[in-house]
């Protein structure tokens, strides 16, 4: 008896957790295309097949009638919901909701077609337009609108993991107007399947049933346009407890310089940081000086300080040195002062599942090269290797190493004359909160010849690719 306890023990130690399996191509989930300030008065839709219509009981569609009509209308009055044809006859009245189903092919709803039914629901006289999908066709419905069809199939592939996992890991964030995702950037941009490829298709269908996970659990697929250099840490940017996917890591893939908005500058003058931090809820006066304080391991920005003409601070942390001024992404320098570079270590870029060998710094193949820090004191020096790297030293100079010759230039606004002018020059690169996956450094290391699995498991540290 005892080695037969020992023997299930054994066995109980080696199984997978419990939570690490494949997700359901098939398992419905409920979209928001319409609720809450966006929810419309009538909605009009439309389907080549005629449609189907009824009720919808949980996720399961119960028919009571239907129509040959091409196009139908959706109104709301006291309650009722009823769906009309082109002449206004009423094919369908339900209390509360009336749901939808193709006949056949897709419905089309504002100029965009859908897989699945459509439930409308009565807020008073106004509608919210839901999209009850399976889980891979809302995933195709995601893909063409937050990463190019057109981008190598690996990229995609790691693109429908992160929708994938997104999506399962956000189940019921909008719970109390009573679905599951919204369609916008406030959870994954999705319009149905008009601009749908057979290439983004293809990614979809080749990562069926799979998902990311960590310590046995789903892991959530973040991501974002691009890191201009470095990922971050969930904590430093959101705050709360530590997780172990989102460590950020320096991104020696991405090549930012030709990202969408991978490199970027605003400047504001006193005033407009005054009225943003005001706006933000800080208390502030004449604004005198604005500078970064605080840096991640990774050189990313996680602290501003503020100084006014009495002496009075504002400090901004986290994701507030980028939401209040309005910046593309947390890192940046002020006015040409410090530097984003890692502040220590000297070991080159990780390379994802093993890799060695060739360092790629935005984009490009590197020979070995030194690279630059700013310390606390505004000085200079070299830790590391990757070639390109720069740094501003306190006095006002630039140092690029090029691998074999080094030039200077002056920093013009790297001065105590222009830091105190009353204009701050934030200059920086990446796009996006900057924690998971950037979708840009997934189309380098796509291009590079890395597979979809090596891409997220450099950007989301210990995950796994489960399927069935």
């Amino acid at each position: 008896m005892k080695r037969f306890v020992c023997m299930m023990l054994l066995l109980l130690a080696l199984a997978p957790p419990a939570m690490a399996r494949a997700a359901d191509p098939n398992q419905v989930l409920r979209i928001g295309l319409a609720y809450g300030s966006s929810a419309v008065s009538s909605v009009t839709l439309s389907c080549a097949g005629g449609f189907s219509l009824g009720a919808m009981n949980g996720t399961t569609f119960s028919a009571a009638a239907s129509t040959a009509a091409t196009s139908v209308t959706v109104t709301a009055s006291g309650g009722a919901v009823t769906v009309s044809d082109s002449a206004g006859t009423a094919l369908y009245t339900g209390q509360g909701q009336a749901a939808l189903r193709a006949g056949s092919g897709r419905i089309t709803y504002a100029g965009n077609e859908y897989n699945g039914d459509f439930v409308l629901t009565s807020e008073g006289s106004s509608l919210t337009v839901l999209n009850y999908v399976g889980l891979d066709d809302y995933v195709k419905g995601v893909l063409p609108y937050e990463m190019s069809a057109s981008w190598p199939v690996e990229a995609l592939k790691a693109q429908a993991l992160c929708a994938r996992s997104y999506a399962l890991g956000n189940l019921g964030k909008h719970e109390s107007y009573g679905f599951d995702l919204c369609s916008t950037t406030n959870c994954q941009v999705y319009r149905g399947v008009s601009q749908s490829t057979e290439n983004s298709d293809a990614a979809v269908d080749q990562t069926a049933g799979q998902t990311l996970m960590a310590d046995g659990e789903l892991a959530v697929g973040y991501f974002f346009s691009s890191d201009g250099g470095a990922t971050e840490s969930n904590e430093n940017v959101w705050g709360g407890t530590p997780i172990s996917y989102l460590r950020g890591v320096v991104d020696p893939y991405e090549d930012y310089q030709s990202a969408s908005n991978g490199v970027w500058s605003v400047t504001l003058t006193a005033d407009e940081v005054a009225s943003a931090l005001q706006s933000a809820g800080y208390a502030i006066g004449t604004v005198a000086d604005v500078q970064v304080t605080g840096r991640t391991d990774t050189g990313n920005v996680n602290q501003v300080t503020v100084t006014d003409t009495a002496g009075q601070t504002a400090v901004l942390q986290n994701s507030a040195v980028r939401s209040v001024f309005g910046l593309n992404s947390i890192r940046y320098t002020i006015n040409g002062v410090g530097s984003t570079d890692p502040s220590g270590g000297t070991d080159t870029p990780e390379q994802p599942d093993g890799q060695t060998g060739q360092v790629y710094v935005n984009g490009a193949a590197q020979d070995d090269g030194e690279y630059y820090a700013v310390g606390g004191d505004g000085t200079s020096s070299a830790i590391g290797a990757a070639s390109g790297k720069t740094a501003l030293t306190a006095s006002g100079q630039e140092t690029i190493d090029l691998g074999t010759s080094a030039q200077t230039r002056t920093a013009a606004s790297n001065t105590p004359t222009a830091r105190a002018s009353g204009t701050y020059t934030f200059d920086g690169t990446g796009w996006g909160h900057s924690v998971g996956m950037s979708q840009y450094g997934a189309l380098a290391m796509a291009q590079q010849g890395f597979n979809y699995e090596q891409i997220v498991q450099f950007y989301f540290t210990g995950v796994l690719v489960v399927s069935g």
